[in-house]
């Protein structure tokens, strides 16, 4: 029996439209809906238009739906921040997590990008998947996050 690789995937990306609580909640429930079914587990971050999504799991899985995710009308802008295999799931209790946030916090997020500055691309990006994804565990976990 083969051992499956786990793979992670980070991206932020702008709504285009602004999401309520009852369009967020249709959201997340298609996406732990699916996510379910396929192994899939991450956190989904939300703020005035701002994403910031970690999806894990099955490499062929992550990359199915992150592809399915790049085509959806709902997004716009869509920049992946980390992308590659990891050693173990960080949210696995969570088919999708989520938590709305202010944001002033998507600032402090570790390799997030303002699309909306000129020069929103660094030239030497320093930070590493693995950083990124450990903060962004930890910020997650600081407060409540919704089921």
């Amino acid at each position: 029996m083969a051992i499956e690789v786990l793979h992670h995937l980070v991206y932020q990306s702008a709504a285009t439209l602004p999401m309520g609580d009852k369009e967020l909640q249709a959201l997340l429930k298609q996406a732990r809906d699916w996510n379910t079914q396929h192994q899939l587990t991450g956190v989904l971050l939300y703020s005035e238009h701002n994403i910031m999504q970690v999806l894990e799991g099955p490499q062929d899985e992550v990359l199915y739906i992150f592809n399915k995710i790049e085509r959806d009308v709902r997004h716009r802008n869509v920049t992946k921040l980390a992308d590659g295999e990891i050693q173990q799931r960080n949210f696995s209790q969570w088919s999708m997590g989520f938590k709305a946030v202010a944001p002033s916090d998507f600032q402090h997020l570790a390799g997030y990008l303002n699309i909306n500055q000129p020069d929103f691309l660094p030239p030497n990006p320093t930070q590493s998947d693995a950083s990124l994804h450990s903060i962004l565990a930890s910020f997650v976990t600081d407060e409540i996050i919704r089921f």
